[in-house]
C-alpha cells in the first residue's frame, strides 16, 4: 500500500468523524458553544472536513473509474491484408510526416525491383539489360512513370526531397501522385489482371489518406479519428486461458462513488464553517450513499453453473456451428448486475448472434446466449468471462467459468479429385505411369524371351506363328513420394478482408483434400512446414499414418489457424533449407502451399526444385486491388508466379473462391 492510499484512508476516516460532529451540531445547535473555544472548534472541524473533501476530489480527478474492459468476441480477430504495409508507409510519409527517409527508400527500392521483373518478363532479357531500359525510361511512354526511375539522385537532391516532405510542401503530393502513376503503369505494362480501375487525378485536392479511407474532400474528421481507424483495423480480441473450472480474476472497487464522497465531505465542511444546516444536510445524504457503497455485499459468482451445447458433435473446418450457452445461478443470492461474455477462440468467426449478455439473475434463475460461429481446425476449450457488480456498482468481481464441453475439429482428408504427380517415383507399386516395362496393366512393348520370365507374360500368338518365344512388357506403375510443404510464416497469414479466412487456412483446407487424394492413389505422403516451430512428418502409408496426419493437420502449432504472433508457445526461426531439405527423401517431390506473399517463398521453391525435388506450387490468391498498396502487392505476386513458371516449376494460381478440384483439372490440361 503506497503513502497516497494511506493518506486517502486517513482523510476518509477524519471525514467520517467530522460527519458525526456535523450531525451532532444539527441535532443540538448549542453544543458547539458549550465547548471550550466552541466556535474555534467548529471552525476547525469544518476546515478539516473541507480539506478532506478536496483531497478526495483530487483523488477522483487523478484516477478513473476502474471497470473491467470486456472483449469483443463477435469481431473478427483481424489479419493483415496484402499491401497494408505499403499503405501504412505512405500514410506515415504524407500525413504524419514520420519515417520519411526510410519509407521513401523502401518504397522506391521495392518499386524498382518490381519494374525490373516486369521488364524482364516482357522483353525476355537479362537483369542488367532490364535495368538499363528502366533507367533510360524506354519501358513506357508515360513520362511521369518513366521519371520515377531515371538516373540516380544526388545527395543534395535526396536531402532536398526529404526536407520538402517534412515541411509539407507540394513535393508531398507530387511524390504520392508519381508513385501511384508508376504503379498503374506497371499494371498496364505487366498485363496484370485487376478488377478495379483507378484514375490518378492530379487535381484532386483530397489528401492521400482521405482517398485511401474513401472520404470526401469536405469531411472534417480529425487526425485522431483517422488514426483510430488504423488501430481498430489491426486490433484483436484478448485470449483467456485457464486450467480451472472456476477462476477469480479480480475483485476491485470501481471508484464510482468517489465523486459523491467528495461532495459530501466538502458540503459538510463548508456547512459547518458557515453554520448552514441545509448544506450540512445535503452532505449527509452523500455520506449515506458512500457508506451504502462501502458495505454492499461482494457478488458471489462461484455459484454460477455454465453449460455449453453445440448443434453438431463432429464439425469440420469451415462449418457453421450453433452454440447455446446456459448460465444458471445456484449461489443462493441475487446477482443484480451480471455481464456474460463468451470468450470465443480468435480462430473462430461469429457469423450470427452475439456471444454476450447483460442481465440480472435471481437465485435459481437461468439465462441463455445463442450465436453461430465458423469453426477452424484444432481442439478448443474456452471460458465464459463473468463480470458481476453489487447493487451500487461500487464493487466489481471478474471471474472465468469454463464449461466441460469442448470442441475438436479435425480435417476429414476426403478424396475429391485425382492429384497429378510427377514421374519421380519409388520402388513401390502405385498409380504413376513410368517409362519402364515390367508387370502392370497397360501394354508397353514386346521383347525377346529371357529365362525366368513368367509364363503368363509370354506372347503365345508369336510362338504359334513363328515358333519363337517372346515376352510382353506392361507399363510399370509405381508409387510417388510426396511431401506437402506449408509456408506458415507470419507473412503468410494474410486475408482478402477482415472476416475472410487467411491464406494459411485456405492452404490447410486444400492440402487436407490433396493429402487424401495422394494417399488414395497409393503414394507415400508426408507433411512439413517452415515456420517458427519445427514441423516434419515423414512420408508413409497405412491407416495409422493417415490418422496421425489428420491429428497433425488439426493440432500442430505450425499449422495453427492463429498466426505465430498470437500463439503462446516459445519459438525461434526455422530455416526451411536446413530443417526440411535435410530430411527430404531424395526421390520426394513437393507440393508447396504458399500465398507467395514475398520473394522468400518463391526462392524456397526454386532452390528445392534445383536440388532435384520436383516442385508444384499451389498458391491461394488473397490479393485485392482497391488501394495503391494492394495493387502493388498484386503485381508483385503475379511477377513471382511468372518467375517460377519460367523455371519450369508448376504453379497453380488458385482463386479460393473456386473449387480446387476444378482448378486442378484445368491445370492438368496445361501441364500435359
Amino acid at each position: 500500500m503506497d503513502i497516497e492510499e494511506v493518506l486517502n484512508r486517513l482523510l476518509i476516516a477524519i471525514g467520517a468523524l467530522l460527519f458525526v460532529g456535523a450531525v451532532a451540531l444539527i441535532v443540538a445547535p448549542g453544543a458547539g458553544s458549550a465547548l471550550p473555544f466552541g466556535n474555534e472548534v467548529i471552525f476547525v472541524i469544518g476546515a478539516l472536513g473541507a480539506v478532506t473533501g478536496f483531497g478526495v476530489v483530487r483523488r477522483r480527478l487523478k484516477g478513473e473509474i476502474e471497470e473491467t474492459v470486456t472483449p469483443d468476441p463477435e469481431r473478427p480477430a483481424g489479419n493483415p491484408m496484402p499491401g497494408e504495409d505499403v499503405d501504412r508507409m505512405l500514410y506515415e510519409m504524407t500525413h504524419l510526416r514520420q519515417g520519411v527517409n526510410e519509407n521513401r527508400e523502401h518504397l522506391e527500392d521495392r518499386l524498382e525491383n518490381l519494374a525490373v521483373a516486369v521488364i524482364r518478363n516482357r522483353e525476355d532479357c537479362s537483369v542488367e539489360e532490364a535495368r538499363r531500359i528502366l533507367n533510360a525510361g524506354e519501358w513506357t511512354d508515360n513520362e511521369q512513370a518513366a521519371a520515377f526511375f531515371e538516373g540516380e539522385r544526388t545527395a543534395a537532391e535526396e536531402a532536398g526531397l526529404s526536407q520538402s516532405l517534412l515541411s509539407g510542401t507540394d513535393d508531398v503530393a507530387a511524390f504520392e501522385t508519381q508513385f501511384r502513376e508508376t504503379v498503374e503503369e506497371l499494371i498496364r505494362v505487366g498485363d496484370v489482371d485487376v478488377s478495379h480501375t483507378v484514375e490518378v487525378d492530379t487535381e484532386d485536392d483530397r489528401s492521400f489518406v482521405d482517398r485511401l479511407l474513401g472520404r470526401s474532400g469536405d469531411d472534417d474528421d480529425e487526425d485522431d479519428g483517422v488514426e483510430s481507424n488504423w488501430n481498430e483495423a489491426n486490433s484483436s480480441i484478448p485470449t483467456f486461458q485457464t486450467s480451472e473450472p472456476f477462476e477469480d480474476v479480480s475483485l476491485q472497487h470501481t471508484n464510482r462513488w468517489l465523486g459523491v464522497t467528495a461532495f459530501a465531505l466538502v458540503a459538510v465542511g463548508i456547512g459547518t464553517i458557515t453554520f448552514n444546516p441545509g448544506l450540512m444536510l445535503a452532505g449527509t445524504v452523500g455520506v449515506a450513499y458512500t457508506i451504502y457503497a462501502r458495505v454492499s455485499a461482494v457478488p458471489r459468482t462461484e455459484g454460477l453453473v455454465v453449460e455449453r451445447e453445440f448443434d453438431t458433435d463432429e464439425p469440420e473446418p469451415g462449418d457453421l456451428v450453433e452454440v447455446t450457452l446456459t448460465v444458471r445461478n445456484e449461489s443462493g443470492s441475487m446477482l443484480p448486475d451480471l455481464r456474460l461474455i463468451d470468450a470465443v477462440p480468435d480462430a473462430f468467426v461469429v457469423t450470427d448472434g452475439v456471444p454476450r449478455l447483460h442481465t440480472a439473475l435471481q437465485a435459481g434463475a437461468q439465462a441463455q446466449i445463442e450465436y453461430t460461429v465458423r469453426v477452424e481446425r484444432g481442439e478448443y476449450e474456452w471460458p465464459l468471462l463473468v463480470v458481476a457488480r453489487d447493487f451500487s456498482g461500487g464493487v466489481e468481481r471478474t471471474s472465468l467459468v469454463t464449461p466441460d464441453a469442448g470442441m475438436r475439429i479435425v480435417p476429414p482428408l476426403r478424396v475429391t479429385n485425382d492429384v497429378p504427380v510427377r514421374a519421380q517415383t519409388t520402388q513401390y507399386a502405385g498409380d504413376v505411369d513410368t517409362k519402364q516395362g515390367g508387370s502392370g496393366l497397360e501394354f508397353y512393348s514386346v521383347r525377346d524371351y529371357r529365362p525366368g520370365d513368367p509364363m503368363n507374360r509370354i506372347n503365345w500368338k508369336q510362338v504359334a506363328s513363328t515358333g519363337e518365344l517372346a515376352t510382353i512388357d506392361f507399363r510399370q506403375e509405381k508409387a510417388a513420394t510426396v511431401t506437402i510443404l506449408f509456408d506458415t510464416r507470419q507473412s503468410a497469414y494474410i486475408s482478402a478482408g477482415p472476416d475472410e479466412p487467411h491464406a494459411v487456412d485456405h492452404s490447410v483446407h486444400a492440402a487436407s483434400d490433396v493429402f487424401g487424394a495422394l494417399y488414395d492413389q497409393g503414394n507415400l505422403v508426408g507433411v512439413a512446414a517452415f515456420d517458427t516451430v519445427p514441423c516434419w512428418y515423414a512420408p508413409g502409408a497405412g491407416s495409422e499414418h493417415l490418422e496421425n496426419a489428420r491429428v497433425l493437420f488439426a493440432q500442430h502449432p505450425a499449422l495453427s489457424p492463429r498466426p505465430p504472433e498470437r500463439q503462446d508457445h516459445e519459438s525461434q526461426y526455422i530455416d526451411p533449407m536446413t530443417h526440411v531439405r535435410r530430411r527430404l527423401p531424395s526421390t520426394s517431390q513437393i507440393f508447396l502451399f504458399s500465398p507467395l506473399a514475398d520473394d522468400y517463398a518463391a526462392e524456397v521453391a526454386r532452390r528445392l526444385d534445383s536440388e532435384g525435388h520436383l516442385v508444384t506450387v499451389i498458391s491461394p490468391d488473397v490479393t485485392v486491388d482497391e488501394t495503391v498498396g494492394q495493387r502493388l502487392t498484386r503485381i508483385e505476386r503475379t511477377a513471382r508466379v511468372r518467375y517460377l513458371r519460367e523455371r519450369g516449376i508448376r504453379v497453380l494460381d488458385w482463386d479460393p473462391g473456386e473449387r480446387l478440384s476444378l482448378e486442378i483439372q484445368k491445370a492438368q490440361t496445361r501441364w500435359a
